[in-house]
């Protein structure tokens, strides 16, 4: 089985972000593809699929990088092993029902025959969804189960306030996933990419730690 990882960067992202990521991707060996260009995230997932032949696409966000390659590996492998998707959780605070835990776009994995067979619903965002969380809404409708990869720590709280993941907890600026996965989140905002810039550095640096880092969820 093959498997393809493609990364979308709009030409207005700021280049330190564009560097770090390709930076990081060379430094841990992987192969990315990336598209520069002004398209709909969404609409760019949707033709990936639609003209890819791999049996296996993992999607990058151009402010989202691994800080291993073991956590590239395995959910490829596990979307091999499985035949479904994972990525990394995430709920649309700004769409009802506001609780909705789903795959996001930023690190997510999929089966493209996984995707045919869930008669190829959109990754664009609806009225009722956000980018790829149609696609999760879609295999809940037909019980596919996919998986999703829980946020551990966050560095600080976006400017409107920090984002919940329903009763798990919360996530914000700088996230950090299980298994090793960062997300910017907000790149477009200057001044979060200078702090990209230096985390993408310390990744391959191997200096990357959570000391600065408060945990997504609080002791009971």
């Amino acid at each position: 089985m093959r498997a393809e990882i493609h990364c979308l960067a709009w030409t207005s992202v700021d280049p330190k972000i564009v560097k770090g990521h390709t930076d990081v991707c060379k430094h841990l060996g992987l192969t990315v593809n990336y598209t520069i260009q002004n398209v709909r995230h969404g609409l760019w997932m949707d033709n990936i699929m639609e003209n890819t032949d791999a049996d296996v696409v993992l999607f990058l966000d151009i402010d989202c990088v691994p800080t291993n390659k073991d956590v590239v590996d395995k959910a490829i492998a596990w979307v091999m092993q499985h035949g479904t998707f994972i990525g990394i959780a995430q709920a649309s605070n700004h769409i009802p029902p506001y609780s909705h835990i789903f795959a996001a776009p930023a690190f997510y994995a999929i089966s493209k025959a996984c995707w045919v067979k869930m008669n190829k619903p959109t990754f664009m965002e609806t009225e009722q969804s956000d980018v790829a969380e149609n696609v999760s809404y879609a295999a809940e409708m037909m019980r596919i189960n996919y998986k999703t990869l829980y946020p551990t720590h966050y560095f600080k709280a976006p400017a409107e306030g920090i984002w919940k993941l329903h009763t798990y907890g919360e996530y914000g600026i700088g996230t950090h996933f299980e298994g090793g996965i960062f997300h910017l989140y907000q790149g477009r905002m200057p001044q979060n990419a200078e702090f990209f810039a230096h985390t993408c550095k310390s990744i391959q640096e191997g200096t990357f730690n959570l000391e600065r880092f408060k945990p997504c969820r609080h002791e009971f």
